[in-house]
């Protein structure tokens, strides 16, 4: 008598193939991760908001748990400047690290014409 908790084997190609199954699964997935993933900034502008956000957002967080920890330690201004000095370091690593990723995505063209420089000795 068969298990009746093994399914029957299936032909290679047909609907209830596992493996086709999961290569199914997977470009469905990697169609999702792509849809949903964060539009890339498209000119300066937007690279510079982005950056600016980040780095302005780091320094605040840093500040207001720096804030808190005077707060509830009673350390009046030390925690408050650790924290600053925390966020600008996050801050300058956040910039850094979408200035790298956009310029991995981005190469420089080696034969795009140069820009003649204004002030000549």
């Amino acid at each position: 008598m068969a298990d009746p908790d093994t399914p029957p084997p299936s032909a290679p190609g047909s609907g209830s193939d596992p493996s086709a199954l999961r290569r199914r699964v997977a470009q469905a997935q990697a169609e999702k991760a792509r849809r949903d993933a964060p539009p890339e900034p498209t000119n300066a502008g937007t690279l510079a908001l982005r950056m600016g956000g980040e780095f302005g957002a780091a320094v605040l967080v840093g500040a207001g748990l720096g804030y808190g920890a005077d707060y509830w330690l009673q350390t009046s201004p030390f925690g408050l400047i650790i924290g600053l000095g925390l966020g600008f370091i996050a801050g300058v690593v956040n910039v850094v690290r979408a200035s790298s990723a956009y310029a991995k995505d981005h190469p420089v063209d080696p034969n795009a014409p140069s820009i003649p420089d204004d002030a000549r000795d």
